[in-house]
């Protein structure tokens, strides 16, 4: 059996010891797979100043470690990763999150699944790998459109004991192969940090590249995008609301109105708007609301 060649990209920025595990496990992973694949690791630090890039150097020598100036976030790390790997040529590319620990078993079951479909549909594509929070809960994974003409919302796919097709994916740990990604290129430069992994998934669902979601788990990874702290949380001042909503980490406009653009249809003008819309509406609401309790 010939030997798989997969690059494994990610991207960090001052989570020294989580990406550290990120790496322990992912390697752990390799070794079990020794005899049939070749990895390589390709890592933007994104000029993290906790010692992520001393630990890099010390810990995974092995791994090929590229550097940003601190303002590349998800997308733009991801994007120099990706590229190098893409320069490369591999047989399969592998996002994944930092923040995910991956399960030992977890390259076979990627593999198992993208050769499973290939055989049934004569296709490479896209494997999404789902991760679950310490409850055993699902916390990302691949992604279908909410029903009732919702073009913009999603809801995560539960994996099952079999393989299930989705429209879209987080990028929390995704398997391209070189097939799709020769079709599809890299994650698209107008994202800063998301909506990147979301596009890449849209956009191959619009090529006719199928998307699979991985029986099972493939790792934990907790989620980090509570409301809480957010541009949605009411609760906060309308000012920080905006600030934080048009920041590179949340719904900056440029970024969304090209994702808006490209998958809202001929009325994406209004789903543009609507965010912004509802923070004015909202604010003015919760302001009147607290007033008449006074």
């Amino acid at each position: 059996m010939p030997e798989i060649s997969i690059a494994a990209v990610l991207t960090c920025f001052n989570r020294k010891d989580k990406t550290g595990d990120c790496l322990d496990a992912l390697f752990s992973a390799a070794q079990r797979m020794s005899d049939r694949i070749r990895l390589h690791v390709i890592v933007t630090d994104d000029g993290s100043s906790d010692g992520t890039g001393e630990m890099l150097q010390s810990r995974f020598p092995q791994v090929e470690v590229l550097h940003g100036n601190g303002g590349l976030y998800w997308n733009g790390g991801m994007r120099v990763a990706f590229g190098r790997a893409l320069e490369q040529g591999y047989d399969f590319y592998l996002w994944v999150n930092d923040d995910t620990t991956l399960f030992p078993d977890c390259l076979e079951k990627l593999l198992a699944t993208h050769d499973a479909q290939v055989a049934s549909t004569g296709r490479g594509g896209l494997v999404v790998g789902s991760t679950c929070n310490d409850e055993g809960q699902v916390s990302y994974g691949g992604l279908r459109r909410q029903t009732g003409g919702k073009l913009l919302q999603f809801c995560l796919v539960e994996p099952t004991a079999q393989p299930q097709s989705c429209e879209s994916t987080n990028g929390n740990c995704l398997l391209v192969s070189a097939q799709a990604a020769l079709r599809l290129g890299n994650l698209e430069a107008a994202y800063v940090h998301s909506m990147g992994d979301m596009d890449y998934g849209l956009r191959a669902t619009k090529a006719g590249i199928p998307l699979w979601v991985m029986p099972g788990f493939v790792g934990k990874c907790g989620n980090d995008h509570p409301v809480g702290g957010s541009y949605l949380d009411q609760s906060l001042p309308f000012s920080v609301r905006w600030k934080k909503a048009l920041s590179p980490k949340e719904l900056s406009p440029h970024a969304w109105g090209v994702f808006c653009k490209r998958h809202a249809g001929p009325l994406w003008p209004l789903y543009w708007a609507w965010p912004y819309v509802k923070i004015v509406l909202t604010s003015i609401t919760v302001k009147f609301t607290s007033a008449g309790r006074v």
